[in-house]
This record gives structure tokens, C-alpha cells and sequence, in this order.
């Protein structure tokens, strides 16, 4: 099943498999990027790792079951499935002892991980869903109009809308005046068409709520349409594409998948070269991943930047919950802190919880030469 909405990832959330435990499983499976021999030994480590660990764990023979099942069951479905897996990203949620399973085709490939607790761990979709954009495809010829919802990698049809406007001027009458008659006429008919669409475009954005706006028209009549939106709508246009009304639907999602990449990247790129130019003059950013996890701590980050699927283990503090890289004891709590396999991962569940902006560049970019890691800081640090 393809993960394509908010809905899905509620519903997991909502599960419950007390008092027996439930395994979260993701898996980065994005083939253009790593070869099918790195895919494999990611998921075998995560399993292997789990394996060692559950065997340490205080939990009662019945439990320890279900959750080695999962395992058993998860290790066979890569065993079977991963070399004809196409989608960038897999994650599976299951739970034996209640015959749960649940498998989902991402999107986008997320960090390898696998979590056994008593709830599924959804906090990676919540992060897909808030990277991947809402999208509304618009096109319009001097007759059609239709609209459509593009999200998460899916298409489908929201509305159309045919006006009876006259393709041609039929010459006539004394010197051409009954010619020039039907043209304006023709071009009323035009405008109102247009008025109709653009505020039809007004109604669909505000109802679905989309994030950005692509149109598909003819040159000559872009001038015509643009003064007719409303503020709302120019705020969200963000591209034009070559679709136009009677285009298959395969191929304006294609368009569109293509714009949207290639706006997310100037969006990306723009976003470090900030980044990079405020570090540099000494101004509010920090970087590092030591540096930026204690900014995190003391609530002094405003947008967080991380390269996509970068980790490294660290440790958090069992009491105040701050995350370090090497710290055996906390400095605010004095208590001994606990290891993680992955910090970052904590960091992004802490921006996310706290409502810090978070964006995951794709790489390769600048930002990497900064330790992959870094943001924009509320204030500017004294020297």
C-alpha cells in the first residue's frame, strides 16, 4: 500500500497492542542512491541489533515471542520483496500476537530504524507528510478548465469547467463591422470564462488548503488571466508547466513531480547558502552536531537544517531530556545519561515536538562540509 495521507499515519497512531509490544521497521530502499547490496545489510543490521537487544530486555515470554515473530516476519518479506521493490522507502508495523501488519511503499526514503515499544512509531510519516507538498494543477484554454490534486507522488481530478466561447471570428457586414462586433463579443465571452476559473481556483485552495499552485495556459493568455486571482492564489503560484486541458493525467503528474523537485532544491539550495553566509560573518547559526544539539537543548534554535539521513549515536539524559554527543553525565541534571543509536533522530522528534521549522536537504550541498548539521539561532551568540 502507498503511504499518501495524513489519515493513515492517524490510524496507526491509534492502534493499541497492550500488553503485547508493536515493531516500527523503516527502511531507506531508495535504489538511485545505494546499490541493493547496502539495502540489504542495512536492514539485516537492524535486525540483528534488534535481536541482541530484545534478548536483554525484562519482558515476559509471551511478548518476546510476538516481538522475534515480527522479526522472523520482517526479515522474509526483504528476504522476498526487496529486489523488486520500487518505491524509495519501505516501513512495515506489526505486532504477531495481535496479527497486525502493515506495510507501506514511501515516497521518500527515511532513516533505517526499527523500534519495539507498545505503540507504532509514526513520527517518521509525520515528517514525510510535512516535506512533501500539497499541490493543486491548474489548466485552463479558452474554452476548459480543470483542476488537480497532486500529493505525495498521486493524482486526481477536483473539478472542471467548459464555457461556450467561440474559437474563431466570422468576418461579415458592411466593412468589417459586424467582424469587429462578433470579436468583442467573443472576447467578453473570454473573460467571463476566465473570471469563472480564476475564482473557482480561489475556492479550491482555500477548501483543500494546498501549498502551491501550477498552471498550465497558452502564453497569450496568461496576460488575460494573472490580474483575475485573487492575492491568495498569486501567493501560492509558484510555476507554470506545458500541460493543458485534454493532457493525460500520467503526464501532468509527471510535470508537476518534476517542478516540484526542482523548486524544493532552489528552495534547499537558497536555504543553505543563508545558512552558510550567516555562520560565516559570525551571525545567528551555529553548526556541528555537538553545537547544535546543546542550541537545541537551551531552546535557542528557530529552523533546524540536517542532510538527509544523517545519524550518529549519541546520548540523552533520562531527566531533563537533552541530547548530546559524548556527555556521561548531564550539566543541568547531574545524572548519568543514557546512550541512543541515533541522536539526530531524537533532535528531529524534539524540533518537531516543539514546533522548530525542520528541513532535511538532500545532498550534496554545502552543508555537509558543516558537519551536516546545523541552524538558525533565535539570538546571536556573544563571543
Amino acid at each position: 500500500m502507498k503511504f499518501t495521507s495524513p489519515a493513515q499515519a492517524e490510524t496507526l497512531a491509534q492502534v493499541k497492542t497492550h500488553p503485547y509490544q508493536a515493531t516500527s521497521f523503516y527502511l531507506d530502499t531508495d535504489k538511485s542512491r545505494q546499490p541493493l547490496k547496502a539495502i540489504n545489510a542495512a536492514y539485516k543490521g537492524l535486525l540483528n541489533q534488534a535481536r541482541l537487544t530484545l534478548e536483554t530486555r525484562d519482558l515476559s515470554r509471551e511478548v518476546k515471542k510476538s516481538l522475534l515473530e515480527d522479526l522472523e516476519k520482517i526479515s522474509q518479506f526483504c528476504t522476498n520483496r526487496l529486489n523488486s521493490w520500487k518505491a524509495p522507502g519501505l516501513a512495515i508495523f506489526c505486532c504477531s500476537a495481535r496479527n497486525l501488519w502493515q506495510e507501506l511503499e514511501l515516497p521518500h526514503g527515511p532513516r533505517n530504524r526499527l523500534i519495539q515499544d507498545f505503540d507504532f512509531y509514526t513520527r517518521p510519516l509525520s515528517a514525510i507528510l510535512e516535506k512533501f507538498k500539497k499541490l493543486c494543477a491548474f489548466l485552463v484554454n479558452r474554452r476548459e478548465a480543470f483542476w488537480y490534486e497532486i500529493r505525495m507522488g498521486e493524482i486526481r481530478l477536483l473539478d472542471s469547467l467548459t464555457s461556450d466561447v467561440p474559437k474563431k471570428v466570422k468576418k461579415g457586414g458592411f466593412e468589417g463591422y459586424e467582424s469587429k462586433r462578433i470579436e468583442r463579443h467573443i472576447d467578453a465571452l473570454l473573460l467571463e470564462h476566465f473570471k469563472k476559473a480564476a475564482q473557482r481556483t480561489f475556492e479550491i485552495l482555500k477548501q483543500n488548503h494546498f501549498d502551491w499552485l501550477f498552471l498550465g495556459c497558452d502564453d497569450q493568455f496568461y496576460p488575460q488571466l494573472e490580474p483575475l486571482f485573487h492575492t491568495y492564489v498569486k501567493d501560492r503560484l509558484k510555476g507554470r508547466i506545458k500541460a493543458r486541458p485534454g493532457t493525460e493525467a500520467s503526464r501532468v503528474l509527471q510535470e508537476c513531480l518534476d517542478l516540484e523537485d526542482r523548486l524544493k532544491r532552489e528552495e534547499e539550495a537558497g536555504l543553505v547558502k543563508a545558512f552558510v553566509a550567516e555562520l560565516e560573518r559570525g551571525g545567528r547559526a551555529v553548526a556541528g552536531l555537538a553545537d547544535t544539539l546543546r542550541k537545541l537543548n537551551s531552546h535557542e534554535i528557530r529552523h533546524l537544517l540536517i542532510t538527509h539521513n544523517f545519524s550518529k549515536p549519541g546520548r540523552v539524559c533520562p531527566g531533563c531530556h537533552g541530547l548530546f554527543l559524548n556527555e556521561e553525565a548531564c550539566p543541568t541534571c547531574k545524572v548519568k545519561t543514557e546512550p541512543v543509536a541515533d541522536v539526530v533522530d531524537e533532535a528531529i522528534e524534539i524540533a518537531l515536538n516543539k514546533n522548530v521549522p525542520l528541513t532535511q536537504i538532500n545532498p550534496p550541498t554545502r552543508l555537509e562540509h558543516y558537519g551536516n548539521i546545523g541552524g538558525f539561532l533565535k539570538f546571536k551568540t556573544p563571543r
